[in-house]
């Protein structure tokens, strides 16, 4: 009966120390599931931390470049930028040195492509103030002229710190025509940076147009256009 007893009490005993120990294994699984937890939630905050401060430096960094692009506007307007000035030759070196781009049109009063060009080059100095746009009148340039060995007239020298770069002698680059598209002068003065080529609206409009004109001029007279004729005059 003793020895019954004796094992009934160390069954007991077994039984809650298997339970103790599940306990215990509960609490540390939840004791590191909360740890766990925490860490999570710590690491999480500090991501948004970081995220907040890099957010900061790159609203910080935006602002100010904003800041420098319209202090450069300013200085850019200061030196005559955004507009297409008559310069004299005593003024010509301090021109084309004081901005970094140039567009310089050597003309004469008299030519008719000279004019023409001054009211395409009075539109795009508006469009396009990362560039100055001047004008000399050759005959009261003898020495430019000469150094620069101007022919032609009309003559547009590009100038990049002060250094000539390119040119466009009369229109054969442009056309060789009178009535040429401002944005085939636009498309020939950003060839060499010296302005960034914007695209309007009608831009497009005109080039669709050129295009349709192309085409129809490509089809006159062609088989295709003779078929289609013949088969609406079949139907008729």
């Amino acid at each position: 009966m003793q020895e019954f007893k004796t094992e009934c009490q160390l069954g007991a005993l077994e039984t809650a120390l298997a339970a103790a120990v599940r306990d215990y294994k509960a609490e540390v699984t939840a004791s590191e599931d909360a740890a766990k937890a925490k860490q999570a939630q710590e690491n999480a905050r500090e991501i948004d931390l970081l995220e907040d401060d890099e957010l900061e430096a790159l609203q910080a960094q935006r602002i100010a470049e904003m800041k420098a692009e319209a202090m450069r506007l300013l200085e850019n307007e200061r030196k005559g930028h955004g507009q297409y000035s008559l310069v004299p030759e005593q003024d010509f070196l301090k021109e084309v040195t004081t901005s970094e781009k140039v567009v310089c049109h050597f003309f004469h009063g008299d030519f008719q492509r000279c004019k023409i060009i001054d009211k395409h080059l009075g539109i795009i100095c508006r469009k396009y103030k990362e560039a100055k746009f001047i004008k000399v009148d050759a005959e009261q340039a003898p020495f430019f002229v000469t150094k620069l060995k101007i022919k032609v007239l009309p003559t547009i020298v590009l100038f990049q710190k002060g250094v000539a770069i390119d040119r466009i002698v009369g229109f054969d680059e442009l056309g060789g025509k009178d009535d040429f598209k401002q944005i085939t002068l636009e498309r020939r003065l950003a060839d060499k940076g010296t302005i960034t080529l914007k695209r309007d609206d009608d831009d497009s409009d005109e080039e669709e147009s050129s295009d349709r004109r192309s085409k129809g001029a490509l089809y006159s007279g062609s088989k295709y256009q003779r078929k289609t004729h013949n088969n609406d005059s079949d139907d008729d």
